[in-house]
């Protein structure tokens, strides 16, 4: 009888493997969206961990001195001894916090004696004291979930300043006579971080403000929030980049409320300009970085500007992020909350101020 040796098959045909593939491919499409949520959530986390941990800074901040940072708007007065030097100026409140957030190393290399830019200028160059410091990516200063460009050189100096995505509550703009045109005395700052112009001062500027100054009370008053950095180099860049919450909107100097404010952002044009520079340092004080932001618009919506944002600190930014339907805020007791977009308006508006006399809260 003939004799047959039976052979097992060890490939597979054309049709199984493309079947295996076909499966593999629909395991994929259906396990991604939940990959990115949960990758959407750790970053979401831990931005508001960086939020926490900038809150508990500033209140060891002001335990020891008894008073909040404060953002310098501008450059120190020029020294007398040598034409070009200015004293202090130009610091963000992020720098003071440094030895608070275990960067004791970069603070105690910057010169604090000397503007934080050449001369008068807001701009670093690679022979400046600061250079290295300034330069020098601090990570709890940045939310994970935003890919900053690091080339700031472009517009900052040859220093290349390292970008920040984290903002102090300034208030309402100067501007502003109260929600509904109420406020007696448009033009007092009414934030929870100071801003000053030490070589020029403004009036409605205070240098001074602790916890005993938020009459409106601690847990109904914004301390600081995330918003995102710019990423373009050029106008064309700006101008066409994929996010329009970091284009500014020009905002006539005039007396309104902030429902007025509102409406006149909304029917304005936007400057490249001020639109620039937010988010591209965390070293700098100067208002078109954005150091600051503003209660007028809502998170995740227009931002805008005054002819005085330079000068005054007007630049009226509003938080935003990537993180999926709102922001990470900080309250001034220390408490951090995830405030949705659609938070109201005047409750937005009412956690703004640490003296208007509104009390509403984000449990309203």
């Amino acid at each position: 009888m003939a004799s047959f040796t039976h052979r097992a098959r060890t490939g597979f045909t054309l049709v199984e493997l493309l079947v295996v593939i076909a499966i593999i491919g629909i395991l994929i499409g259906m396990l991604l969206p939940a990959v990115q949520s949960v990758r959407s959530a750790a970053q979401r986390t831990a931005c508001s961990n960086n939020v926490r941990q900038l809150a508990l800074a500033i209140h060891n901040y002001e335990s020891g001195l008894q008073k909040f940072p404060v953002n310098q708007i501008g450059p120190g007065n020029e020294k007398a001894s040598a034409a070009g030097e200015f004293e202090s100026g130009l610091y963000s409140w992020l720098v003071p916090l440094l030895p608070h957030m275990e960067q004791t190393n970069v603070y105690d290399s910057l010169d604090l004696s000397s503007s934080n830019g050449d001369g008068d200028d807001f701009r670093v160059s690679d022979t400046h004291a600061n250079a290295q410091a300034v330069n020098t990516v601090v990570p709890a200063f940045l939310c994970p979930s935003d890919t900053p460009n690091q080339e700031n050189s472009v517009l900052l100096g040859s220093a290349n300043p390292a970008p920040g995505s984290y903002a102090a509550n300034a208030g309402w703009p100067s501007y502003a006579t109260g929600i509904s045109g109420e406020r007696a005395t448009p033009g007092l700052a009414n934030g929870a971080i100071p801003l000053i112009h030490p070589s020029a001062p403004v009036e409605w500027h205070t240098s001074k403000i602790s916890t005993k100054d938020f009459a409106d009370g601690t847990s109904n008053t914004a301390l600081l929030s995330e918003r995102l950095i710019q990423q373009g180099n050029s106008g064309d860049e700006i101008r066409n980049g994929t996010d329009d919450r970091v284009l500014s909107m020009h905002i006539l100097r005039q007396f309104e409320s902030l429902s007025e404010i509102v409406t006149q952002m909304a029917n304005t044009h936007l400057d490249v300009k001020e639109s620039a520079y937010i988010g591209r340092s965390w070293s700098s004080g100067w208002p078109l970085v954005a150091p600051t932001y503003m209660h007028v618009q809502t998170p995740d919506s227009l931002i805008g500007h005054y002819d005085t944002a330079e000068s005054e600190g007007n630049f009226v930014v509003t938080p935003s992020s990537h993180h999926d339907g709102g922001v990470n805020l900080a309250m001034v007791d220390g408490s951090v909350r995830f405030v949705p977009d659609s938070v109201s308006q005047e409750v937005w508006w009412a956690i703004g101020g640490r003296d208007d006399g509104y009390i509403n809260s984000l449990d309203n």
